[in-house]
């Protein structure tokens, strides 16, 4: 059970790591080292076995040229191998689903490619210091992938994070376990160096093509003016788009708004529903005792459950004395660990309270008081409709409904941690004023205009790639086939 639940992690592991340029198959080199099969996790009723390979399949036959840039059939393999095994796992695979996932292939590579295809037409390169950077940059992520797979296989638990804490024994017994896994799912005499050398290739690519891109898109760029007409318009958009998701889904607004949003780049414009912006100082609640606590809470669990057993059957008296008289006592201890717990919490959040009574500046008292990193600040806001619904915490908005703007609350526990709130400002329900946030608008939306430019671009030179790339559809279409037969 353990190994498969590592193989499974694993494969995840891979799955999320790896583009999906795809290269769950190794690029092998010769025809006396042949690709190995099993490569591939296959969904619901389907062979766990990859296609078996056909005399009419050429790894390294040419499948797609794009200028001078050529894509072997064995690269157009890997990536078809990952759509079928991502979109695919846990459903039946027919030729039509089969032939979709190919031109998902095909588009991917020609995605993949067009950035350098387009540089190359242009006459954008990249210096020799971008160059190494990629190579740098590229070894730097493999070697921490690296770190992290070696610090899993040895400690699944997850205890040690840091690979130089590793004993030569651990390193050994995980890559020894690393390897056997590799092996079944790559093929015989593929180890760990092998991943991570396709790792690397992969990974500089990757950064290679993402450095054409960027520099295409500063070209494009260069030459997108944004005036007041165009903030009009991007403005207009998004405020009607707001309204409409907002509406619908309220929640989506705070989601946003408090950073829980992939999303919550994008000014929110429009408030769904009375809300206030706040800002928080949160002192937690004492765990010292913690372990104690809930040790001495499961042992009276059991002697209630044992007392409870003897007294429904009218035995031993003697014994249910004496887990009454245990019980009792373990009672008394751990209310008293728990009210010192309180204490310690409820007495930090009245210095943080008296502080700020004396004069000291609510965001000052943040940064003393709210857990944050080395180098970062205790800024601590939140946004919250002022009816409390959409929040695991309505309490907090409970206190905020009571404050003028500027004003904080004494402290409030929540949970066993007590808070300080601020209330920052009101927010009525409707769009918010635009004159107030007009800064905050242009920067958006210049943003967001210049946004819309590159991707129109984009989009017109894949078009444009993929007009005058040459397919040899050939060398790879019988890979659907092979798949179904």
């Amino acid at each position: 059970m353990k190994i498969q639940k590592r193989l499974l992690a694993f494969l995840t592991a891979i799955l999320l790591l790896l583009p999906l340029t795809g290269c769950l198959v190794p690029k092998y080199n010769s025809a006396d080292d042949p690709a190995p099969t099993g490569t591939v996790p296959a969904p619901d009723g389907v062979s766990t076995e990859a296609p078996a390979e056909s005399s009419a399949f050429d790894k390294d036959a040419i499948a797609i040229e794009l200028g001078d840039m050529q894509v072997t059939a064995g690269d157009v393999q890997n990536t078809f191998d990952q759509y079928v095994s991502y979109f695919s796992y846990g459903n039946g695979m027919d030729e039509d689903s089969l032939g979709q996932f190919m031109r998902m292939a095909e588009e991917w590579v020609i995605e993949t490619h067009m950035p350098e295809w387009k540089a190359k037409q242009l006459g954008v390169t990249l210096s020799a210091e971008r160059e190494a950077q990629c190579s740098v940059d590229a070894q730097a992520e493999v070697d921490e992938e690296r770190d992290s797979l070696l610090c899993y296989y040895a400690d699944p638990e997850g205890l040690i994070e840091d690979v130089s804490l590793l004993t030569e024994e651990q390193k050994s017994e995980a890559l020894e376990s690393i390897n056997g896994e590799l092996e079944m799912m790559f093929g015989e005499g593929f180890t760990f160096d092998d991943y991570l050398a396709m790792r690397y290739s992969d990974t500089l690519e990757s950064m290679r093509t993402s450095a054409f891109s960027e520099l295409l898109e500063e070209s494009v760029l260069a030459d997108v003016t944004v005036d007041d007409a165009a903030i009009d318009a991007w403005y207009e958009k998004t405020l009607d788009s707001q309204k409409t998701e907002f509406d619908e889904d309220p929640g989506l607004y705070l989601d946003r708004e408090n950073g829980r949003s992939l999303d919550d780049s994008t000014l929110c414009l429009y408030v769904p529903a009375d809300a206030a912006k706040l800002e928080l100082i949160c002192i937690p609640a004492d765990v010292s005792s913690a372990d104690q606590i809930a040790e001495n809470t499961a042992r009276m669990t059991d002697l209630e459950a044992e007392y409870g057993a003897l007294a429904l059957r009218g035995k031993d008296e003697a014994r249910q004395a004496e887990i009454a008289e245990e019980h009792a006592k373990l009672l008394q201890e751990t209310e008293a660990l728990q009210t010192e717990q309180d204490g310690k919490a409820s007495a930090a959040a009245k210095l943080a309270y008296d502080a700020l009574n004396g004069g000291m500046t609510f965001d000052a008292a943040m940064d003393l008081y709210n857990e944050h990193g080395e180098g970062e600040t205790g800024f601590y806001a939140w946004t919250v409709f002022m009816d409390g619904s959409e929040t695991e915490f309505p309490e907090i908005a409970d206190a905020a409904a009571k404050l003028a703007e500027g004003a904080y609350s004494e402290p409030i526990l929540v949970n066993g941690d007590y808070y300080i709130v601020r209330l920052v400002k009101r927010l009525p329900a409707g769009p918010i004023d635009r004159a107030s946030i007009d800064a905050e608008i242009r920067a958006a939306a210049e943003d967001g205009v210049r946004a819309d430019a590159w991707q129109a671009q984009h989009d017109a030179w894949l078009e444009e790639a993929k007009n005058a790339a040459v397919f040899h559809r050939e060398t790879y279409e019988m890979l659907i086939q092979m798949y179904l037969g």
